[in-house]
């Protein structure tokens, strides 16, 4: 017999400054791509023109689903509680069943989402760029030590923030435990 999972309850926090301003700047990277190839498009000397969008399509679907996921995150955490799973932070921290504190840590979690965003829409140039025929010269030989640059900085950065989540949380359970011995 198989147990319903009862929904979270969560105290809903907005996006943080950090979060929205990666946001903004991704989708200002993103519009920034489709005018480029906008402009780029006519003088293109390429076999195959739909193949021009493939690329900035993709890109554009994927930031799209991220701002969507961001959009209705509590709602879809309340909803289906088992998308996110943080048992290690239950467990490390020793946390409760506390909205208050899983509501402040999943924003937190969420402004990596919104850094992710962020990461694809600068994938998005740098592929676009190196693979686009800019002046009928294409920058291929640059595309790899690009995204090994772009994909180093967001996994430490990654890691980085997780870190940040852990201690901050980590000072207050060792605060109130110390608390409680006085």
């Amino acid at each position: 017999m198989a147990m319903a999972i009862p929904p979270m309850k969560i105290k809903r926090y907005p996006l943080s400054n950090l979060a929205r301003a990666a946001l903004l700047i991704g989708l200002i990277l993103n519009i920034f791509v489709w005018l480029t190839i906008a402009y780029y498009y006519p003088t293109s000397i390429t076999q195959n023109s739909k193949a021009f969008f493939i690329i900035p399509t993709v890109f554009t679907l994927i930031f799209v689903l991220f701002l969507l996921i961001l959009r209705f995150r509590y709602a879809l955490l309340e909803r289906y509680p088992y998308l996110i799973n943080m048992p290690s932070f239950v467990y490390r921290l020793g946390m409760a069943k506390d909205p208050e504190t899983e509501g402040k840590i999943i924003n937190k979690v969420f402004i990596i989402h919104s850094l992710a965003a962020l990461y694809i829409s600068v994938l998005e140039i740098v592929i676009t760029y190196s693979v686009l025929p800019i002046n009928g010269v294409e920058h291929t030989q640059l595309l790899l030590p690009s995204l090994l640059i772009v994909i180093v900085v967001f996994v430490v950065s990654v890691f980085g923030l997780y870190r940040n989540i852990y201690i901050s949380f980590a000072k207050k359970v060792n605060r109130r435990s110390q608390l409680k011995k006085d």
